[in-house]
């Protein structure tokens, strides 16, 4: 169960985690569910909009160019 805490949390992984009660797995899982969510509601959106109205921007599927590390 989440905390009832109105403010932003500095630890934002600690607090997925707490969340989902130390449940990495569960954790992810409902990280997943939430980016196609959010995913599915870009893509309303961009159909919703003009292009005038982005100035030709359109989102792009490169995702995080980050590399995956542990520190």
């Amino acid at each position: 169960m989440c905390p009832e805490n109105k403010q932003t949390p500095t630890n934002v992984a600690g607090y997925i985690l707490q969340c989902h009660g130390g449940n990495a797995l569960a954790a992810i899982e409902a990280m997943q569910e939430e980016i196609e969510h959010l995913q599915h509601q870009l893509s309303l959106a961009v159909v919703a909009m003009g292009r005038g109205y982005t100035r030709g921007w359109v989102p792009g599927d490169e995702g995080d160019t980050r590399s995956c590390s542990t520190a």
